[in-house]
C-alpha cells in the first residue's frame, strides 16, 4: 500500500451533530494524497456508525473503534497506526478551509520546516463566521527556529502556537512523543517539547482552520479536577525550561503563568471542594513546592503574589466531608513514593490499588508517602486518590521530634524515632478515614497514629515475613497477609483472633505481562544483547542481594557445560539503583569466568520487564529465605515463561497448578538448578505445557481481582 503524504487524525466523542460537517470539509480538500483516521473514542451516540459510513464511501478513511479513554488516548491511537509522512490533527467539531492541507503541506516542504502552522478563525455553533470576525494569527508570518518561538507561548496569540490542531507536523516529531493520557490541557503538555525539537517552523497568516465555539466543550466548563491539569502542563514548561537552561526571562514568564493559574484555582477549589478536586489539588501543590524556590528571583510576580504562593504551596489543604464511601488511607514506608515512579514492590502494589480505584471508585482512597517531584506529576493521572506527599522535615521539626522521642520514653508513651511517622498525623486527623492501612516498612512507626485513632481503625498489610509483638498487637486490630504462610507466621506470635487476619494475595498487571510482543522487537532485543537464535536464555529478575540466591544461579550456570545455556540477570542492588555493593562485586567476580555466558542489564523500569520474560526460555527464582509470595514468579507465569524456584515461604501457594519446578534450599541447589535447566532445554513440549499452565494460574493474581479482594477486606473489617 502506497504511503500517503499526510495522515489526518480526528478524535471523536459525542459530536454526532457536528461530525459530518467536519469530515466533509476534510474529504473536500484540494490536496488529495492523505489518509483520514477517525478515532471513535467510545462515543455513546451515533458517531461510530457515521465513521463506518464514511469509510465505506471513501477508501482514504480508516476507522478505529476504542473504549473511551479521552482526547489524548484517542490521538495516540491515531498516531499508532498513521502511515503518512506528515501528521495533522483536527478536532471533530471543527472545520477546515478547502486549501487547509494544500497550503500547510506546500509551506512545510517549500521551507524545509519541521512544522507548519496556520491562523485560526472562530466560528459560531452553526459553523458561520462571527458578526465581528475573530482570528488568532501569528505574531509574524515566516520561518523561525522552534526554540525562538517558545517566547510566543506567553504572547497575546499564544493559542496559535500551543494548540494541536492548526498544524502539520513531520512524522519524526512524534517518534517518541505522545500526549499524556487521562489529562486535559494535553496540547500545553507537549507543545514546548515539539517546538524544542523543531529546527524550523513556518508560520502562515491565512485562517485555514475554523474553530467552532460551542457550549459544553472541554474548554468551556466550570472548575473540575481537570482544571488543575493546566497547572500541571505549565509546571512541565517550568521544569523543562529550568532543566534545559533557557533564558531566565522565559522561565520567569512560565513561572508566573503557572503560579497565577494555580492561585486562581485555589479559591474556587475551596468553595467547590469534592474528593476528586481535593486529590488534584494535593498533587499539584506538591508539584509546585519543587518550583517554589525559583520564585525568589522571578521578576514577573509581585511580592504579594509570591507570599500567596508561599501560603498555598505550604499550608495544609482542606479535605471534603465524609460520604457513604469507605475512606481508606495507605500508609507507605519512608523510602519510595507512590505512584511507584522509582520502583518498589510495596509501592507497586499500592499503585495497582490506586489505578483500579480510578476505574471502579468504590473507595475514597488516600496515600501517605515520601515527597517526590516525579510522583507528584504522575499523581495527575489518578484524580480519585488524595496523595499526602511528606517533605523532608526541617531542622526545627526534627529537633522538636527528638525532644518528643526522649520525653516519650521517660513518661511511658514512646514515639518512633523517625519524624516521618509523625508528620502526617494532622492530615490523617482531618482525613477521618475509616481504615488506616500500614503498607509494610517499620510497622512500629505508626504507634502514635494507633494511639490517636485506635487499633480498630488500624490495619497492617504484611508484605514479608513478619512476627507480631505486644506493641504491634496494641497498634493493629486487623491484618492483611499476602499468603497463608505469612498469615500463619504472624498469628503464631500474636494475640489477635484468627478471623482478624485476612488473606490478600498479591497482584501484578497480568495483561501487560501476558501481551505477546512484536516478533521483530523481540528479535532486535535478542541481537542487541548478543544472543543467537539457538541460545537458551535463563532469566533472573530481582534485586541483587544474597537472600535472592542469584549467586547460586551463577554457580549453576558454571555447572552446565552446554555453552548455549546463557544467563541474563535483570536488576540492581536496590530497586531503582544499580549502585555497586559488596555483594554485587562478589557476584561479578563469581561470574567473571563465565563472562561470555552471563549478562547483567542493571535496573530496568517496570514497563520494560515483560519483554525480557518473553525473551527468556526459563525464569529461575533461587530465593534462599522464606519468600513472602514472589511477584517475579507471577510475572513469569503471566508471560508464559516456565519457572524454576525454591520451596520457600508463600511461593508454593502462588505457583500451585503452574507446573513450576520447586527445589529445596540446600547445598545441592546449584546442582539441582543445573540439572533441571538441561531437562527443560531438552524438553520443549514440557516447557509449552508449563507455559500454558502458568498463564492460566497467573490470571488469579490480576489487579482487578486484587482490588475487589481489598475492598472486600475493608468491608470485612467492619464486621
Amino acid at each position: 500500500m502506497q504511503t500517503p503524504l499526510v495522515s489526518v487524525i480526528v478524535p471523536i466523542y459525542k459530536v454526532e451533530a457536528f461530525l459530518p460537517a467536519c469530515v466533509e470539509s476534510l474529504l473536500a480538500q484540494t490536496f488529495r494524497d492523505f489518509e483520514l483516521i477517525l478515532v471513535n473514542d467510545g462515543s455513546p451516540d451515533g458517531c461510530g456508525a457515521l465513521c463506518d459510513a464514511f469509510a465505506e464511501r471513501d477508501a482514504r478513511v480508516r476507522v478505529i473503534h476504542r473504549e473511551n479513554g479521552g482526547l489524548s488516548a484517542a490521538r495516540n491511537s491515531g498516531l499508532a497506526i498513521a502511515r503518512g509522512e506528515t501528521i495533522a490533527f483536527v478536532d471533530s467539531d471543527d472545520l477546515v478551509h478547502p486549501d487547509y492541507l494544500q497550503q500547510l503541506y506546500t509551506a512545510l516542504t517549500g521551507s524545509g520546516a519541521d512544522m507548519a502552522v496556520c491562523a485560526v478563525e472562530d466560528v459560531d455553533e452553526d459553523g458561520e463566521s462571527l458578526a465581528s470576525p475573530q482570528f488568532t494569527r501569528p505574531s509574524a508570518a515566516g520561518t523561525f527556529s522552534g526554540k525562538e518561538l517558545l517566547a510566543e507561548f506567553f504572547g497575546a496569540n499564544a493559542t496559535y502556537y500551543t494548540v494541536a490542531w492548526n498544524k502539520l507536523y513531520k512524522r519524526s516529531l512524534w517518534q517518541t512523543l505522545r500526549y499524556p493520557e487521562g489529562l486535559i490541557h494535553e496540547d500545553d503538555a507537549v507543545a514546548h517539547r515539539l517546538y524544542w525539537a523543531c529546527e524550523r517552523v513556518v508560520c502562515l497568516d491565512a485562517p485555514l482552520y475554523r474553530y467552532r465555539l460551542r457550549q459544553g466543550s472541554i474548554c468551556r466548563t466550570g472548575i473540575t479536577p481537570g482544571s488543575f491539569d493546566g497547572v500541571t502542563a505549565h509546571a512541565d514548561w517550568c521544569r523543562f525550561f529550568r532543566d534545559n537552561g533557557l533564558d531566565r526571562s522565559l522561565l520567569d514568564k512560565a513561572l508566573a503563568g503557572c503560579f497565577r493559574r494555580y492561585l486562581s484555582l485555589c479559591a474556587q477549589a475551596q468553595s467547590q471542594l469534592t474528593w476528586p478536586i481535593a486529590a488534584r489539588w494535593h498533587g499539584v501543590q506538591t508539584e509546585l513546592r519543587f518550583l517554589f524556590p525559583l520564585l525568589k528571583d522571578c521578576g514577573e510576580l509581585t511580592l504579594g503574589e509570591k507570599l500567596s504562593c508561599l501560603r498555598w504551596c505550604t499550608r495544609p489543604l482542606p479535605l471534603p466531608s465524609k460520604t457513604d464511601k469507605k475512606r481508606v488511607a495507605l500508609l507507605l514506608p519512608p523510602n519510595l513514593p507512590v505512584p511507584a515512579v522509582k520502583g518498589g514492590a510495596v509501592e507497586g502494589l499500592a499503585t495497582q490499588l490506586v489505578e483500579q480505584n480510578q476505574l471502579h471508585q468504590e473507595l475514597e482512597l488516600a496515600a501517605v508517602c515520601v515527597q517526590d517531584e516525579a510522583a507528584a506529576v504522575a499523581s495527575a493521572r489518578y484524580p480519585t486518590t488524595v496523595f499526602c506527599f511528606l517533605p523532608p522535615a526541617g531542622r526545627l521539626q526534627t529537633l522538636l521530634h527528638s525532644l518528643r522521642y526522649r520525653l516519650g520514653g521517660l513518661v511511658g508513651r514512646p514515639v518512633h524515632w523517625n519524624v516521618y511517622y509523625r508528620q502526617p498525623l494532622g492530615f490523617l486527623q482531618a482525613l477521618q478515614a475509616d481504615r488506616l492501612v500500614a503498607e509494610g516498612g517499620d510497622l512500629t512507626g505508626w504507634q502514635q497514629a494507633a494511639r490517636r485513632f485506635g487499633p480498630q481503625r488500624m490495619a497492617v498489610h504484611l508484605h514479608g515475613l513478619t512476627h507480631s509483638s505486644p506493641l504491634l498487637d496494641r497498634c493493629y486490630g486487623h491484618v492483611l497477609a499476602l499468603s497463608e504462610y505469612i498469615r500463619g507466621q504472624w498469628l503464631s506470635t500474636s494475640a489477635l483472633p484468627s478471623e482478624k487476619a485476612i488473606l490478600l494475595h498479591n497482584c501484578i498487571p497480568v495483561e501487560r505481562f501476558a501481551a505477546q510482543p512484536d516478533s521483530q522487537v523481540l528479535h532486535a532485543l535478542r541481537r542487541q544483547l548478543g544472543y543467537t537464535d539457538t541460545d537458551f536464555i535463563v532469566l533472573f529478575c530481582g534485586r541483587l542481594e544474597e537472600d535472592k540466591g542469584v549467586h547460586k544461579l551463577v554457580e549453576a550456570i558454571g555447572l552446565v557445560k552446554d555453552p548455549s545455556v546463557q544467563l541474563l540477570v535483570v536488576g540492581g542492588s536496590f530497586f531503582g539503583s544499580s549502585q555497586a555493593t559488596e555483594f554485587t562485586r562478589r557476584l561479578e567476580a563469581l561470574a567473571a569466568p563465565l563472562a561470555g555466558r552471563i549478562r547483567f542489564t542493571g535496573y530496568l523500569p517496570a514497563d520494560q520487564l515483560p519483554l525480557y520474560y518473553h525473551l527468556a526460555d526459563v525464569t529461575v527464582m533461587p530465593t534462599l529465605v522464606e519468600e513472602a509470595a514472589g511477584l517475579v514468579a507471577v510475572e513469569a507465569m503471566a508471560a508464559g515463561c516456565p519457572l524454576i524456584a525454591t520451596r520457600s515461604g508463600g511461593l508454593p501457594e502462588y505457583v500451585a497448578g503452574s507446573g513450576a519446578v520447586l527445589l529445596e534450599r540446600d547445598e545441592r541447589l546449584p546442582q539441582a538448578i543445573a540439572e533441571n535447566l538441561l531437562e527443560l532445554k531438552n524438553d520443549p513440549e514440557r516447557r509449552q505445557t508449563m507455559a500454558d499452565a502458568g498463564r492460566a494460574r497467573a490470571k488469579d493474581f490480576s489487579a482487578p481481582r486484587y482490588y475487589q479482594a481489598f475492598c472486600q477486606a475493608v468491608r470485612q473489617m467492619e464486621e
